[in-house]
């Protein structure tokens, strides 16, 4: 199974994404570490988590070369665009960063998703993580549709079924944003 590193910057939702990864795995029985890091200023500053999943044991949560990439900014791209396997895979906001440059720089599958405009169309701008989750789930078969949904329900603000209900719509709609 996977090791995926979510990249991006603080406030843009990189660790709630991450957590959601990985409670979705845990949805489906598998094995999972989340592991997070930021910087001391948070938003604004950088945040990345690797999530690693597997049907066995996980000697460790450090990942440095991930399966899998998932970019919000191109400061993140930047940074861990190389570091994916040669069969990789980057997940990138096309918002922000340019899917068909780091196609051509990095030499792996990239997958662009307007997250950014996506959520913002929306009228929840701040809703691009759970965009570019839902077309994670998909491009890369992390997990099902359901497993997502239900993870969500899980780890979302409780007394707040408005946030619930946008979030669902996000992810509905980056899992769609895939299968077109």
């Amino acid at each position: 199974m996977p090791s995926l590193l979510i990249a991006g910057s603080g406030g843009q939702g990189i660790l709630f994404a991450g957590k959601l990864v990985a409670q979705a795995a845990i949805e489906e029985g598998m094995n999972v570490t989340w592991f997070p890091s930021y910087g001391a200023e948070v938003r604004g500053g950088t945040a990345n988590c690797t999530v690693v999943i597997s049907e066995g044991r996980i000697g460790s949560p450090i990942v440095s070369s991930p399966d899998i990439l998932v970019v919000m900014n191109r400061a993140s791209l930047e940074r861990f665009g190389g570091k994916v396997k040669k069969d990789g895979i980057i997940i990138l906001n096309s918002s922000m960063v340019d899917a068909e440059t780091a196609n051509k720089d990095l030499g792996v599958k990239v997958a662009g998703v307007p997250a950014g405009e996506i959520a913002y169309g929306m009228g929840a701008p701040l809703a691009a993580n759970m965009v570019i989750c839902g077309a994670l789930a998909r491009a890369a078969s992390i997990c099902g549709f359901a497993s997502m949904e239900r993870a969500l329900k899980k780890l979302a603000p409780r007394g707040k079924p408005e946030v619930l209900a946008v979030n669902q719509e996000a992810l509905k709609r980056g899992w769609r944003h895939i299968g077109n």
